[in-house]
């Protein structure tokens, strides 16, 4: 992984685990400030905000380059020295002691068990970059080169993506492709999915479908309160 953006990056891996211990090392390519560690579905991945993994409660983070581990944007020192590129960093989640163990070059930290006062499950493996920052994970596609006594578990032997999903496309693909998309006239300006059939009173605005509008206490257009949802059967189609 790499960021070529001005702003904190952040990524995180497709396989999320709710239970054992599982285990991933990072090759550091470039030496700067990197935070990578371990997030879950309610971290907060806001890069034009500064936050990264370990800025929230829902996240626990290793930072080699200011010798230090993160948690609720919260910083401390650890007693590893700064990492140097080819250096392999090793994560290690254990969620039977709750508890997540940092390596560098096979030499372990203390664990850290912050985090599961927060949250015990639906951990991914993820990092937070600095600008033309880089790092290169293995999650088990070849041996570890320092793997921790206890047995574990790896992303590879168990995580599975489709053809498709591991395509990656450059933004300007993405976009050029999104511009070929398709959407109807009609639809929904929520889901872009069902016809926008239904009227807000008593606004007026009929720019959803009933399904959408039956989620909504207020209009996402004026913000007036939504006393009442009128289906317009004539522009269904």
């Amino acid at each position: 992984a790499r960021c070529d953006a001005s702003s904190f990056e952040s990524v995180r891996c497709t396989f999320c685990v709710d239970a054992g211990v599982w285990y991933y090392e990072v090759t550091v390519i470039t030496s700067g400030v990197m935070q990578i560690g371990w997030a879950t579905r309610d971290s907060k991945f806001l890069n034009h905000e500064g936050y990264g993994i370990g800025d929230d409660e829902y996240s626990c983070a290793y930072d080699g380059c200011r010798q230090l581990i993160w948690y609720n944007a919260r910083s401390k020192p650890h007693l590893h020295p700064c990492w140097k590129e080819g250096d392999t960093v090793g994560f290690l989640l254990d969620l039977n002691e709750k508890q997540m163990i940092f390596f560098l070059n096979g030499n372990q930290l203390p664990p850290e068990k912050q985090v599961f006062s927060s949250t015990v499950s639906g951990f991914f493996a993820a990092a937070s970059f600095m600008s033309y920052q880089q790092c290169e994970f293995n999650f088990g596609a070849k041996p570890f080169k320092y793997p921790p006594s206890m047995k574990f578990s790896t992303f590879n032997d168990y995580a599975f993506l489709t053809a498709e999903e591991k395509i990656i496309l450059p933004r300007h693909r993405r976009l050029a492709l999104l511009k070929q998309v398709s959407i109807r006239e009609n639809c929904c300006s929520l889901c872009c999915d069902e016809v926008a059939d239904t009227q807000l009173k008593p606004c007026g605005h009929s720019d959803l479908c009933m399904d959408c509008a039956l989620q909504l206490e207020t209009c996402p257009l004026c913000r007036k309160e939504i006393v009442s949802r009128v289906r317009q059967i004539s522009h269904i189609s």
